[in-house]
């Protein structure tokens, strides 16, 4: 049974070590601390991450930062209007504790007010109760939201049980994007040997037929115990997969580059071919000069 808490936050942004074309600095945000949505690749299971000591908490254990709202007009009120606010970095923004708690709707009012770049990425079409709010950040400042689609909505069940179904999330990307909200989908994490070309081109191909401006693609990231977890669940739904897995572990917390290389390589061909961009922020530029205008 998930356990909600409100508690109070010394600080609600955290800069970070991105350098992104445009932006002067980057910033991530995250409303709540933990994830209903229980994708058990979550890097955040991760000892360098985790914020409970019992890791399977992460899922059930939703913590609400009941002064985020407060927290964010001090510190945007410190940084300069171009600095890009990342909103669900290590938990999803909308996930179920959203519906009632409004935590993430209250923090892009503020942003709405400081007309900071905001980047939303989410797996819920939660997102959809906020189109009115987010028409209006986009017509102030630049706004991308990205959906998270990595696998179909078959594997999805086994993966993700608690989010919403890959097939409405490009139901709610379509919306949005009829909405002139900028969407694009993150393909991430790539699951070796699970994630195939097949379901990247459909991915993709749906993605482009549902509006979005752009994809993403990122690698499967299994770092000390949450290795060990990962890979005793895979054991329970693919046993035969275990050993490459170790293999392909057993070094980095990343696949070796050609795999990842080889993913990226047929992502990145098939999006140019459909007209896709291949990052978020691609148009920023022209969006600064409309804002500059301002």
């Amino acid at each position: 049974m998930t356990k909600y808490e409100h508690i109070q936050v010394q600080s609600i942004l955290n800069r970070l070590n991105d350098k992104l074309d445009g932006f002067s600095s980057v910033y991530s945000l995250n409303p709540y601390r933990g994830c209903e949505h229980a994708c058990q690749y979550c890097y955040v299971l991760s000892d360098k991450y985790i914020p409970y000591k019992k890791k399977e908490e992460f899922f059930y254990k939703i913590q609400l930062k009941a002064n985020a709202s407060f927290l964010l007009q001090e510190a945007l009120s410190k940084i300069p209007i171009d600095c890009l606010i990342i909103v669900g970095t290590s938990c999803d923004p909308y996930q179920p504790a959203e519906k009632e708690y409004k935590n993430t709707r209250s923090i892009l009012e503020v942003l709405y007010d400081f007309k900071n770049p905001v980047h939303i990425i989410t797996k819920s079409d939660l997102i959809l109760r906020d189109i009115d709010l987010l028409e209006k950040i986009s017509s102030k400042t630049f706004l991308a939201v990205s959906f998270s689609i990595s696998m179909n909505d078959a594997l999805s069940s086994f993966f993700e049980p608690r989010a919403t179904k890959p097939s409405k999330r490009f139901k709610a990307l379509s919306i949005l994007s009829d909405h002139n909200i900028r969407c694009g989908v993150f393909i991430s994490p790539i699951l070796p040997y699970i994630v195939d070309d097949k379901i990247v081109k459909n991915i993709i191909s749906t993605a482009s037929i549902s509006g979005a401006k752009y994809i993403s693609v990122d690698e499967l990231r299994l770092r000390d115990t949450n290795k060990t977890r990962f890979l005793d669940f895979i054991k329970t739904i693919y046993p035969k997969l275990v050993n490459r897995y170790e293999v392909m572990f057993s070094k980095n917390s990343s696949p070796p580059e050609i795999f990842s290389k080889n993913i990226v390589d047929y992502a990145e061909k098939m999006a140019k071919e459909l007209n896709l961009e291949t990052s978020f922020s691609e148009n920023f530029h022209m969006v600064k000069k409309q804002m500059e205008l301002f």
